[in-house]
């Protein structure tokens, strides 16, 4: 009969544990970088916030209570600096600028053809087009349009809410 021989540890106790340890903590710094490199390959990326500016055109024959009621409603819109009435003279003004007061592309416009709209900015890493439809509805509004500006590189979007 033979007799069992002792087996010895090669190291000693508080080596090992300290070399799971090492171990354990390679681990998780592996992890994190091999998961960090497959959300950015599967392409993820942070989303940077962006400016969007809300018009609202009102229609030619809209009253004053219209008016109001529209921006009312608008207020409660998160906003950076409230709501700016444009009137169609003002309208009129910043298209005569940006035309550079052309003769022949203001032809037939006058400034009581321009809309009055109400205008505001909003920034966000999207925009929630949920309370325009009822806004749309509202007696007198025209039409909405949505911008995404232009920002660092980024180009801007008309946004079809």
């Amino acid at each position: 009969m033979t007799d069992p021989q002792a087996t010895q540890d090669p190291l000693p106790s508080g080596r090992r544990s300290l070399q799971l340890l090492a171990v354990a903590a390679a681990a998780l710094v592996l992890g994190s970088v091999v998961s960090t490199a497959v959300m950015l390959l599967a392409g993820w990326r942070y989303t940077p916030e962006r400016e969007f500016t809300v018009a609202v055109f009102m229609q030619p024959d809209a009253d004053g209570a219209q008016r109001e009621a529209v921006q009312r409603r608008l207020g409660q819109l998160p906003a950076v600096d409230g709501v700016r009435v444009e009137t169609r003279e003002q309208a009129y003004e910043r298209l005569r600028q940006r035309v550079n007061g052309d003769p022949t592309q203001m032809e037939g416009i006058e400034a009581a053809t321009m809309p009055e709209s109400l205008h505001l900015t909003t920034v966000g890493r999207d925009f929630d087009c949920g309370p325009l439809p009822s806004i749309r509805k509202m007696a007198g509004v025209d039409r909405i349009r949505v911008v995404m500006r232009t920002e660092g590189g980024r180009p801007g979007a008309e946004l079809g809410c």
